[in-house]
Formats: structure tokens, sequence, C-alpha cells
């Protein structure tokens, strides 16, 4: 799936659909949600009452009405304007230790959400299968477990508070104002759907706009990646320029998709104030020949313009937090659609076997492809024994390293079988084979941490003996010899080892895995002769026993084993013995006599 079509699928997803999905990250804190629900209540009943307060001075102790009779709050008389106050003033201090509480509950459940929420997301992607990784580039995925996650933060510690606060809050003000002056409240009731119909437009058209700013941020993150990565490259064929100018291209689209975002927020904010300002006018207008007619107080109209103003007030909160919304709901749509793609679907067995050890692989008639109608693999059989090994040769693209992504469940052939100890690849756990399998790919990998920390199995613990056994038996004495052993600290890359001592290390890691396949991916390419030779040595110590699979540029490599294959174009053009295969004199003795210039 390419970037645009992933985008495509994205827009299709649906509110509902997607609060759904976030609904079993919600549930657990449930309880705190609802006392968070039932404190906004209370705090917005608070806010509701203090215009009627204010109504109540100017009609009871300001500007006294001979027609209303002595002031009476909970069933105590109130004589005093002192008493009066210091009642006020006991209702504001409560409502803000409420909203306190109120505030804490809510912050705290949005980041335990978010807590779980990533985590869930990061273990997830742990198991999709690599396909996945081929259709999405690393930038974007970065950009979805950090910028897309921390973007639903708001959404979960602020937006939904406000939003859901305000809400209650324009509602309670509405029958408020009907309760004041019917013909006032419907006066203001008209520019309600005026409101409701802006508020939806501007929905749908920030939406989209957040969606074209987060799919630039994804590309962004990826280009400035991809440069890090290959600075080398990039410094030594003098391409920052290209960089320079694409990374620019990119930022400068970004930065026109945000703008169109504040123009859009910067046209409605403004109508917003214009509906304030139009709403005071007529209450001021209506109002006034109200008190003229003294069928309204001067309380009442400043109750009633207090409240409109407090309607405007969350409107204009609601409008700041949309934005936010729209964003945070982008983000979550494309978090979900990561957390709905499908597992490997070949993790669980679907019969029980008792795979102790791998004893026989067997590769019948595969045929593959990564697109459909370009044959990668035609035909591919081999039979693998225990004590036994295979050597791969072939050009580059001929399928090599097609058939360790097939024997390690990257990916699933077309048609034909593989069998492990006689029984069917598919039928058997995945994580049960990989358990078993060990691979040491061209590119050694080593994470940021300790020796300790790149050798030891995560499934099962090892005492320092025996890791440290593992690694003399790789041929990695120097880290005994210049570094600190176990404990020689790996940083970014795998600095300060070189790439032969990365690649000991890794062998290491498999000696500590105690595999019964190990395959080998161009484990020595790009090596110095020294680093050559211990890295073969380590080599046919780790195949001791155990099924091997040595894939190979140089044929002097997988001489020595006991069977090899010659690939051309996704078929075995010739097999057998490194000695039947030159008495042959076919093409792998010419590759080798190549080789040998």
């Amino acid at each position: 799936m390419s970037e645009q079509s992933h985008e495509e699928r994205v827009i299709k997803l649906a509110d509902l659909k997607l609060l759904k999905a976030l609904l079993p990250f919600i549930k657990p804190y449930s309880w705190m949600l609802i006392l968070a629900t039932l404190l906004v209540f209370i705090v917005t009943g608070f806010e509701l009452i203090v215009p009627l307060f204010i109504q109540k001075a100017f009609d009871h102790f300001i500007i006294p009405v001979d027609s209303i009779k002595e002031l009476s709050i909970l069933g105590f008389t109130i004589i005093s304007f002192k008493t009066f106050c210091l009642i006020f003033l006991v209702l504001i201090l409560t409502g803000f230790i409420i909203d306190f509480f109120q505030s804490l509950f809510m912050e705290y459940t949005g980041q335990k959400i978010i807590l779980n929420l990533r985590h869930r997301l990061f273990s997830h992607m742990a198991f999709l299968p690599v396909v996945f990784y081929d259709q999405n580039s690393s930038g974007r995925l970065v950009s979805r477990v950090t910028n897309d996650i921390e973007n639903m933060n708001e959404m979960f510690t602020s937006v939904l508070i406000f939003i859901f606060k305000d809400l209650m809050l324009m509602v309670g003000i509405l029958i408020i104002l009907f309760y004041i002056d019917i013909k006032l409240a419907f006066y203001i009731s008209c520019l309600v759907p005026v409101i409701i119909i802006s508020i939806i437009i501007f929905s749908k058209v920030l939406r989209q706009t957040f969606r074209t700013i987060r799919q630039k941020i994804g590309e962004i993150n990826h280009s400035f990646s991809e440069a890090i990565t290959g600075i080398k490259i990039i410094q030594t064929t003098s391409s920052q320029n290209q960089f320079m100018h694409k990374f620019k291209t990119l930022n400068f689209e970004h930065f026109k998709a945000a703008l169109f975002q504040i123009r859009i927020f910067s046209i409605f904010m403004p109508f917003i104030g214009f509906l304030s300002m139009v709403s005071i006018a007529m209450i001021i207008w209506s109002g006034s020949f109200e008190i003229i007619e003294k069928s309204m107080t001067i309380g009442g109209l400043i109750a009633f313009l207090s409240y409109m103003k407090l309607f405007f007030r969350p409107l204009r909160d609601l409008s700041e937090k949309f934005n936010l919304l729209q964003s945070a709901l982008a983000s979550a749509e494309r978090v979900v659609t990561i957390l709905n793609h499908d597992k490997d679907k070949t993790r669980t067995a679907k019969i029980k076997t008792d795979l102790d050890k791998i004893t026989r692989l067997e590769l019948n008639k595969i045929n593959f492809s990564y697109k459909k109608n370009e044959q990668v693999l035609n035909t591919v059989s081999f039979d693998l024994h225990r004590g036994k090994s295979i050597g791969i040769a072939g050009q580059t693209g001929s399928g090599k390293s097609s058939i360790i992504n097939l024997i390690t469940g990257f990916y699933k052939p077309d048609n034909g079988t593989i069998l492990i100890n006689n029984l069917d690849y598919n039928s058997m756990d995945l994580k049960d084979i990989r358990n078993k399998i060990a691979l040491v790919m061209q590119d050694p990998f080593l994470v940021s941490g300790s020796i300790k920390d790149n050798i030891q199995p995560s499934k099962f613990n090892m005492d320092n003996k025996t890791l440290e056994k593992a690694l003399y038996d790789a041929n990695c004495d120097f880290l005994f010899d210049k570094f600190s052993g176990l404990d020689t600290l790996i940083q970014e890359g795998g600095r300060p080892l070189s790439s032969g001592e990365k690649q000991l290390v890794c062998i290491a890691r498999a000696f500590a895995f105690n595999p019964d396949l190990i395959i080998f991916d161009e484990a020595t390419s790009y090596m110095d002769s020294q680093s050559e030779l211990k890295i073969h040595d380590a080599m046919k110590k780790l195949m001791k026993g155990r099924l091997s699979i040595i894939i190979a540029h140089r044929l002097s490599t997988i001489k020595n084993c006991d069977n090899i294959l010659l690939l051309k174009d996704g078929a075995i053009k010739e097999s057998g013995s490194h000695q039947k295969l030159v008495d042959l004199k076919g093409e792998y003795f010419h590759l080798l006599q190549m080789e040998k210039i």
C-alpha cells in the first residue's frame, strides 16, 4: 500500500468506528471518568448560579425593587448585604476546589490512557508482518508513535473535558435564559442554528486540513531520517543541496497546510465574535423596552447579559479546542488504522505439534512473488537435514534472500510447501519455529546498551559465565582485551566496534540463542581478510550439529557446504557439492574462475 492509498484508507474511517476502537483504552478508567463527569455537573451548576446571584444583588440590595419580597436562599432569609457577599464568596471558593479535583482526575485519566495506548501501538507494531514495513516508511511510523500519540494526549487530557463542560454550560444557559425572559431567549435562540451550521462546515474543512498536516509531518520525518542515515554518502557525493531542496519543498508544503488551517480558524473566530456582539445588541435593545414597561428588572437584564457573555465564552473555547480535537481525531484515525492492521496470522498453531528440535527442512516446488505477475522464485526445491549445510549463490536479484524471507515466515509462498520435520510449516506456531532459528544478516544489528543486552536471549535468562562462553566461541576475545567484556557499552550504530567486530558479536548472539537452524545472509560481505577469517572460524563452530544455510556472493564462502544451489532468475540453475559443480564446468565454474581473477 502506498503513502497515498494509506491516507485514502484513513479518510474512510467513520468517527463512530474510531471512538469504538478507542473504548478499550478508556474502559479501565471508566469509574474515574464517571467521577469527573459528576464533578463537571457540580462545577457547571456553580457557574450557572453566579449570574443569578448578581441579579439578586442588584434587585434586593443595590437597586431594590419594591415588588420583590425578601431574599431567601436555601430557606434562610438574607437581610444583610454583607452576609449575602460572604455566601457568594464561599460559593466561588467551593466551585474552585471542586473544579480543581475534577481537572486533576481528568488529567490523570488522560495520561493513563495515553500511556497504555502508546504501549499497545508499539507492541502491536512489533508483531506486524514484514510486508507492513515494506509498505510504510520509517518516518511515518515514528510519527505515529510520537507525534500522533502526543497529539491524542491533548484530546484526553484537556479537549474532552472542556468540550463536555462547555456543552453542558451552553445547554444550562439556554434553559435559564428561557426562565428569565422567554421573549429575549427566543430572539437569541434564532442564532443557535447559524452557530451549529458554521461549526459543522468549519469541522469538515479543518479535519481534512489536519490530515494533510499530519501527512506532511510524516514525510518530513521520513526525509530527515533518510538524510541522517545516509549523511556520509550525502557528504561524500556533495548532495547536500539536493536533499536540502527536497526537505525545503516538504517543509514549505507543511507550511502551506498549516497556513490554510490558520486562515480557516481566523475566519471562524471573528464570526463567533460578530454573533456575540449581535446578540448583546439585541438584548440591550429589547431589554430596555421591557425595563421601561417594568416587565423586567435591571438585575434581570444584567443577569441576561451575563449569561449571554457566559454563553459565548464556552463557544469561543469550543472553537479554540476544536482545532485540537480535529488534529487529535486525524491522529487517532492514523493510529487506529495501524491497530486494525492484522497481525501475522501464522502465529497460532493450527494443530498441536511437538517441535522439540528442527531436524529437517524441506522446500517443495516453491513459487513466490512480492508483486502480482512479478515472480521472484520459480519451483524452488531442496532438502536439508541436521548437521548438514546448504550454500546459496547467485547474482543480485536471483532470489537468495527471498528464500530466507519464506523460511523465517516474513512472507508466504504463492504455492508450494515448506516442511519442518515432515510437517506443514503453516500448521505450526510461527513463534515456536522462530525460537529455533538464528539469523546473521549482512548488516550487523546491535542495539544501544551493553554487550550483555545484545546477546542475552529473550526466551530465557543466562548467567554471565554462559554468555562469556558464547563470546569466546564467536572469537570475541577483543571484548575482554580492549573493552569491558559483557559490560561493554554499545552506542547507536554499534560504535565503537568495527564492522567485523559487530558481526562477531552477532554470531555470539546466535551461539547464546542455541538455534537448530542457523542462517547466514551475506555475513562476510564488506569484511577485511583478517575479520573474514575470524568470522568463518566462528561460523564453522556455530554450524556444527545444526542445519545451516549460507547465502553468499563470494563462492569461497560456501565451497565447504554439503550442497550448493546456484540461483538464476529465481530458479535453481545448478546444484551439488563444490567439486561436483566444478567438474560440471557450468555457470558455477565460470563464476568461480571470474572470482579468482
